[in-house]
């Protein structure tokens, strides 16, 4: 929680070092490493998230959609869109992985596809913006944020 909690306040650092700690009290936890995966993916560090998330699915092969959806956020980040687009794929309910979905699709070159799916989007969260996600992602990286936010545009999100 403590992670978590420093996560939402862009204080990466410490969110890490809550993450890492509770990883050396219990380091079979497959939560805490999917969610230390999510606070690297956040700090500019998908290739560290990418084996965290790897090792919590081994560890729960039956994992929960946040798992999938952490994991296909590594694999945006590293530009592994056709990856991408197969794990969110596996999600019981995509609903939340269809932005990666759509700015992946988009980077591809699929745009009805892209297009599609960002309509989706738009049907769970009518009120969804770019400029909105913007001010509340808990990106360190303005880099990464905007490879994503100009992916959903590409896929057509306002």
């Amino acid at each position: 929680e403590v992670g978590f909690a420093n996560l939402q306040r862009r204080r990466h650092d410490a969110a890490l070092e809550a993450y890492r700690y509770a990883v050396t009290l219990n380091p079979n936890d497959a939560d805490i490493l999917a969610e230390l995966g999510d606070a690297l993916i956040c700090s500019g560090q998908p290739e560290d998230a990418l084996r965290h998330l790897e090792r919590a699915i081994r560890l729960n092969p039956r994992p929960p959609d946040w798992y999938l959806w952490n994991l296909g956020g590594a694999l945006f980040d590293l530009k592994r869109y056709d990856d991408v687009i197969k794990t969110v794929s596996k999600m019981v309910d995509p609903t939340e992985g269809r932005r990666l979905l759509a700015a992946s699709c988009a980077y591809l070159g699929r745009t009805e596809e892209a297009a599609r799916h960002a309509q989706e989007v738009l049907n769970a969260h009518p009120r969804f913006s770019t400029a909105e996600w913007r001010s509340k992602a808990p990106f360190r990286s303005e880099e990464a944020l905007d490879h994503f936010l100009t992916g959903l545009r590409l896929a057509g999100l306002p």
